[in-house]
């Protein structure tokens, strides 16, 4: 079964994640905090990271690698959606700044609204003749994202810490649970098939991974823990908000096929990657 076929169940699923996890990093951050990050070294350098120089990544693997067309498509947009939904966990385990992380996941999270339709709305046409519904995908991530968000900051701002503390570790623990669902629940209708994945496929995502961790790396300064939480949160990109949008879109199945793949190949990838480097002081 399709990405954009998906049981009503599957996309309940990918709606309550989303919602959980927005609202979980919402109750880790302050208002003030993401206003003034923006205007930090930083987190402008992490932004050039994602909206930019990763995109541009995929394009250029596109080009290296010869892919086809249709995979093309699905390898852009999972490229251009930023804010891995399990980052934050492996920064953890990697022994990263987690508080920049938190940061800059609702950051990446909130301008993902207007800059990653546009985004995908820019480069696509390079490539492939259909067009996305930008709007429809602005008011879609707009209802995912701001609701969570705007809930969780008054309750942070009404409520005692004690309080605020115990519902942040249930929406964490909730959107862990919930993600670990759809990926279950999604490989059961479409399993990684790595024969039809092709082994350029396969190298442009392992590459683009690799990608990742390098320009993070490189671009995030000499503090060591915030290079291990740029370099896991900017290779990480959001895969429920990837399905979301392939489940609005007329995405062919080798389109969706690069959005499972990039699932199942980067995500133990970078798990291995933060136990690596949790052990790097």
């Amino acid at each position: 079964m399709a990405l954009t076929d998906l049981p009503l169940s599957i996309k309940i699923v990918i709606y309550l994640f989303l919602f959980t996890f927005m609202f979980s990093v919402a109750m880790e951050t302050a208002r003030a905090e993401l206003i003034t990050n923006l205007k930090s070294g930083l987190m402008a350098r992490s932004l050039l990271i994602n909206f930019i120089l990763l995109p541009f990544t995929g394009m250029f693997l596109i080009w290296l690698f010869h892919l086809p067309t249709e995979f093309s498509i699905g390898f852009l947009i999972v490229a251009s959606v930023s804010g891995g939904v399990l980052s934050l966990h492996y920064v953890h385990i990697a022994k990263g700044n987690l508080k920049y992380a938190v940061e800059l996941v609702s950051l990446l999270s909130i301008l993902s609204i207007v800059v990653s339709p546009l985004l995908i709305n820019l480069i696509l046409p390079d490539y492939v003749s259909i067009r996305l519904p930008v709007f429809s995908l602005m008011g879609l991530l707009f209802l995912l994202i701001f609701p969570p968000l705007l809930i969780g900051q008054l309750i942070k701002h009404y409520y005692s810490n004690k309080i605020t503390s115990l519902l942040q570790r249930v929406a964490s623990f909730s959107s862990t649970a919930l993600f670990i669902i759809f990926t279950i629940l999604t490989s059961t209708l479409q399993s990684l098939d790595v024969k039809a994945l092709g082994l350029n496929g396969v190298a442009a995502i392992v590459t683009f991974n690799l990608a990742g961790w390098g320009i993070s790396w490189w671009l995030s300064g000499a503090d060591l823990e915030n290079r291990k939480a740029l370099a896991i949160s900017s290779s990480m990109r959001n895969i429920a908000v990837c399905a979301a949008i392939a489940n609005m879109s007329a995405l062919g199945p080798q389109a969706e096929l690069a959005i499972v793949g990039f699932n199942e190949i980067t995500t133990p990838m970078n798990l291995v990657f933060a136990i690596a480097i949790s052990r790097i002081h």
